[in-house]
């Protein structure tokens, strides 16, 4: 190849080098221009262990939820004050920290193609000690796909669109476009919160005015000759077969797994829990749990219950008391038939 190709070669070489340079400069220098295709920012930058107060309404600034931490515990203080479920809490709390959302418009003329106005956005408040705010937030009600929800600061224009699942972690199961923040999806209605291995004593006993009937009694000590084992024995002498460990597991799970309907005004009446017709009582370690409940609701098809561990009174299906409402018969182990015996017809 002669010298004057070779320097025209490399000159060309030496052009579309330059050119891809120039192209990958403009292309980087577009993508730092254009903050609606590239620019990506936490949804809220706050401490979840220093949040106090949660408050969640649907476009005024009345909260249709509001929670309360209150000595560590989680109240929903709009449903008189019930106990909250920690795990519904934390998990919202610690989705919405580390939820990162995409640019999609700054603008206030844009609010309403995203339904993100003040007045029809779910509003989102978290408030630390003293009431200082920790997040304001805007969740607009026009959604972006199966997850995808837009949201902004309450004080920005910018729209971010944030994959997601809002709704599943604010309990809202209908349209979103309508729906109402509830605050009974809030609350903790499991009955019982017992670690199995710390039960020492069940009882279920019928009331009817001074008269008690034992109708389950169950009772659990350390095994003699191996401290670290659980004996069980009825309480009732009657009852002198053993007692299937495996069977009593089971009904402790069932008890912890157990959640009720609702919890009830407690300005109602005729609940019956304060004079109940049905107790059940379950000893835990240094704690004695007591679960009342009144008579059957019939036309309900529930009961009202109450344990000692909250003020709350609870609506409970009647499938579920019928799990509950069980005697010293359903515990009663098995023997295996001799061998040889042969099974009558």
């Amino acid at each position: 190849m002669k010298p004057k190709q070779i320097i025209i070669l490399s000159l060309i070489l030496g052009i579309l080098a330059i050119g891809i340079l120039l192209k990958s400069w403009i292309r980087s220098s577009d993508e730092s221009v254009d903050p609606v295709r590239s620019k990506e920012a936490p949804v809220a930058e706050f401490d979840p262990a220093k949040v106090e107060r949660v408050l969640i309404s649907g476009g005024t600034r009345t909260p249709d939820v509001e929670l309360v931490k209150e000595k560590g515990s989680w109240k929903v203080k709009s449903l008189w004050n019930a106990e909250a479920d920690p795990s519904k809490v934390e998990a919202f709390l610690q989705k919405l920290r580390s939820a990162r959302g995409e640019l999609r418009g700054t603008g206030k003329k844009l609010f309403p193609d995203f339904g993100i106005q003040d007045t029809t956005a779910l509003s989102i408040r978290l408030l630390g000690a003293g009431g200082v705010s920790l997040a304001d937030l805007r969740l607009g009600r026009k959604k972006a796909g199966q997850e995808g929800y837009f949201i902004r600061s309450a004080a920005g224009e910018d729209v971010y669109l944030v994959d997601l699942k809002m709704a599943e972690l604010l309990g809202i199961f209908m349209d979103f476009e309508k729906a109402v923040p509830a605050s009974g999806f809030w609350a903790d209605l499991n009955l019982f919160h017992l670690n199995p291995e710390k039960v020492t004593k069940i009882t279920i006993y019928h009331l009817k005015g001074d008269q008690k009937t034992l109708g389950l009694g169950m009772l659990g000590a350390a095994d003699p000759q191996d401290p670290v084992k659980k004996v069980w024995k009825f309480l009732r002498a009657e009852m002198s077969s053993p007692i299937d460990p495996e069977k009593l597991l089971k009904f402790i799970t069932v008890l912890s797994s157990i959640r009720a309907q609702a919890v009830m005004d407690p300005a109602g009446k005729d609940y019956g829990v304060e004079k109940p017709v049905w107790q059940m009582a379950v000893t835990e370690g240094n704690r004695k749990i007591l679960l009342n409940a009144g008579p059957k609701a019939a036309k309900e098809d529930l009961y009202y219950v109450k344990t000692s561990l909250s003020p709350s009174v609870f609506s409970l299906s009647s499938g579920y008391f019928d799990d509950l409402n069980v005697d010293d018969t359903r515990f009663v182990k098995e023997t295996a038939p001799a061998a040889g015996s042969k099974k009558k017809i």
